[in-house]
């Protein structure tokens, strides 16, 4: 069981940067990043968890975030095959892959911070979101791939490594969840528009297995 978070804490230097893929959350000013559209690897599979909810899907758009040249991880946006726009109330996936090590605790606080910043959520809210992350997540390292997806009116599965790690079926946790990412005042707005295919780069090559 993980030490449970302060959502009022702010997060260190070292995992503000780098907790689940979120940017740089209170020191954005401190730690400058930018966020590419990139097409690292040739081909890009879908990973095999989503096969569960629908036979194929695409990737809407790639990006990497990096802090002085060096990579926190690589995201991809998944839509399933025929659905050709992001909606928050549609199926997505949120897959991201690690450069990195991570702790659960780091991921847990720097997600409650994004979470309360975006979302209109109530004390009780954020104490059950607190309860919920703790138990879920887990600590990760250098090429862990977590994937959260979004199934509508079920809420949130979230996997790791094509392990299921745990569910969530309130829809406010999971609308305020994937804001951190996607919502149009995300702190990172240019990581935002590679994942929604509309950054200026080539796109790469992918296809479902």
């Amino acid at each position: 069981m993980h030490t449970q978070p302060t959502p009022a804490l702010l997060p260190t230097r070292r995992t503000a940067l780098l907790a689940f893929g979120i940017g740089v959350t209170a020191l954005v000013a401190h730690r400058p990043a930018r966020a590419q559209a990139t097409a690292a690897a040739p081909l890009l599979e879908a990973p095999p968890e989503l096969s569960a909810y629908a036979p194929a899907w695409n990737a809407r758009g790639s990006g990497a975030l990096r802090f002085f040249g060096f990579k926190a991880y690589d995201a991809t946006l998944w839509l399933p095959a025929g659905q050709t726009s992001y909606a928050p109330n549609r199926s997505f996936a949120l897959d991201i892959r690690y450069n990195t090590t991570v702790k659960a605790s780091d991921i847990v606080n720097t997600s409650l911070i994004e979470m309360s910043r975006l979302a209109s959520a109530t004390p009780e809210q954020i104490k059950a979101w607190t309860t919920f992350m703790t138990q879920l997540f887990v600590d990760v390292k250098s090429g862990d791939r977590l994937v959260g997806v979004r199934v509508p009116d079920k809420g949130a599965r979230f996997f790791l490594n094509a392990k299921l790690l745990g569910e969530s079926p309130d829809e406010a946790f999971t609308d305020a969840f994937f804001r951190i990412w996607l919502d149009p005042k995300t702190r990172r707005p240019e990581l935002r528009d590679a994942l929604l295919g509309t950054a200026t780069a080539a796109a790469p090559t992918v296809r479902s297995p």
